[in-house]
């Protein structure tokens, strides 16, 4: 799939036509065509589209290469060029519209993010909460802390320099959970659980700490074979299934998926509070060993919220 690029050199705008080809799992080469100052016609976009696959056949850029397994080429094509897109956007922004853009993406990740675990708290008293550290007169102790919590987890996770382990999961877990109802906050489990309304029993116990030592086994050893998408994804799917914690999983596992995709170079995204059943049947698909559905639901929104920027 071609893209028209619109770059404005101080009064001037030009326009070109690129195209990203993959050249190894994570590796991509952008092909792009100046097409002059104004927007180009389809007839244009087509020609310069057969122009680029040839010159891209001579460089040796198309050629058969093993699919990802969870995702389509395509798919993996469509979000690399949506991420460069929404980086292209990210970057012209100035400073000031870049901390109005993360305060503002803070507030929605939170609240859906708590919305989907029974926080009655509103857009408007997340809002208040985080950015005008305003206490709205209905907001019970517990769901005050899981905002504030949020931005704590979340200012830490992007300074974090490291990778995908133990103790990082542990500390992700304690700042989301200080102070509220549960009780046992930066530790595995030490009891039995059960999921509300799922079929999905987690494991026993007992064997949290082994199954939890093979998620991070299963992480370093693919963490370089699969998409960062898809890693993203499993990586959530894997943690739900196991349920380490007492409680705040469901939480826990959605800055786990942010926090891959940003290690990554991916932008953060946020699953809606009123996509919510979508979601818990996607998961429950993956339950069954069908990922592609998570994977694929994921997709879908990560690739609508990056749009929406760039539009």
């Amino acid at each position: 799939m071609v893209s028209i690029e619109k770059i404005k050199r101080g009064d001037k705008t030009y326009f070109y036509i690129s195209k990203n080809f993959r050249t190894d799992k994570n590796k991509w080469k952008k092909i792009r065509k100046y097409v002059g100052n104004e927007e180009p016609t389809k007839e244009l976009v087509a020609k310069i589209a057969k122009d680029i696959e040839e010159e891209a056949k001579a460089l040796g850029l198309i050629k058969e290469l093993q699919e990802f397994k969870y995702i389509t080429d395509h798919e993996a094509e469509v979000l690399e060029d949506v991420r460069q897109d929404y980086m292209g956007w990210w970057n012209t922004l100035p400073d000031e519209s870049k901390k109005k853009y993360l305060d503002d993406f803070l507030v929605r990740f939170t609240y859906n993010s708590n919305a989907i675990e029974g926080n009655t708290l509103s857009l408007r008293d997340t809002h208040l909460i985080l950015q005008d550290n305003i206490i709205p007169t209905d907001a019970t102790s517990y769901e005050y802390h899981e905002v504030v919590n949020s931005r704590k987890c979340m200012d830490f996770v992007k300074k974090y320099s490291g990778d995908l382990n133990k103790t990082f999961v542990l500390k992700v877990h304690l700042l989301l959970s200080e102070n509220t109802s549960i009780k046992m906050t930066g530790k595995y489990r030490d009891h039995d659980v059960i999921i509300g309304g799922s079929e999905h029993i987690p494991p026993p116990y007992m064997e949290v700490q082994k199954l939890m030592d093979s998620f991070f086994v299963w992480y370093n050893n693919n963490k370089k074979k699969l998409h960062p998408l898809e890693l993203a994804c499993l990586v959530h799917t894997k943690f739900v299934r196991i349920h380490p914690f007492s409680d705040g999983n469901g939480r826990t596992s959605r800055v786990l998926t942010n926090f891959i995709l940003y290690k990554y170079g991916y932008p953060m995204f946020i699953i809606e509070n009123k996509n919510r059943n979508i979601y818990y049947k996607a998961l429950e698909s993956s339950d069954s060993g069908d990922e592609r559905t998570f994977v694929k639901f994921i997709f879908d929104n990560l690739i609508g919220q990056l749009k929406e920027r760039v539009a």
